[in-house]
């Protein structure tokens, strides 16, 4: 009898059925592994930034609020720099929860994201009272100068609020469950 070696160019075995999953229309052995987005720390990063410029700007306004205070005799200029030291003073305080939010989500917990919004919000309102807060005699009197700014305050915190939701809309962001409510 004669036999044949394979060579080079014979295919030889038996043919395997391959199951193909319907979902990703790939073998069901096949295992794909794919890099977690850098998205949260980029957005969180930021978000750390934001939160300790915001601290500066507030212990800033708080000590040239009250400088102003001291070096004006107006009452009404002393009312609106009280004003100004109570804003700066909540501002401070946003400014730390802020910073808090982009750890969290650097560390990439979706509570960060959601303290952030609240956060966003929170300086939104007190943003537009303070520019309702403002006296008459300070304010520009047709009253734009003041729906002015709480347009820009709105589009520029929507534009926060968008920014700081990436992580969510980015597909492998590794995000976790975790939640500020329950």
């Amino acid at each position: 009898p004669t036999y044949m070696q394979p060579s080079d160019s014979q295919l030889t075995g038996v043919p395997q059925t391959v199951i193909i999953d319907p979902n990703t229309g790939l073998p069901q052995n096949v295992v794909i592994i794919q890099q977690e987005s850098s998205a949260p720390q980029v957005v969180g990063i930021l978000v750390i930034i934001y939160g300790a410029i915001g601290v500066l700007g507030s212990v800033l306004g708080i000590f040239s609020s009250s400088l102003l205070t001291s070096e004006v005799d107006d009452a009404l200029l002393d009312e609106y720099f009280t004003q100004l030291i109570l804003v700066s003073a909540i501002s401070g305080i946003l400014s730390i929860g802020t910073i808090i939010s982009g750890i969290w989500i650097n560390n990439r917990q979706t509570r960060g994201i959601q303290l952030a919004w609240l956060l966003i919000g929170v300086g939104l309102l007190v943003s537009i009272g303070q520019q309702l807060l403002i006296p008459a005699e300070l304010s520009d009197p047709s009253g734009m100068g003041q729906a002015i700014g709480i347009g820009f305050s709105v589009v520029c915190n929507g534009i926060c609020g968008v920014i700081v939701a990436i992580p969510l809309m980015v597909t492998g962001s590794g995000m976790d469950d975790s939640s500020l409510i329950g």
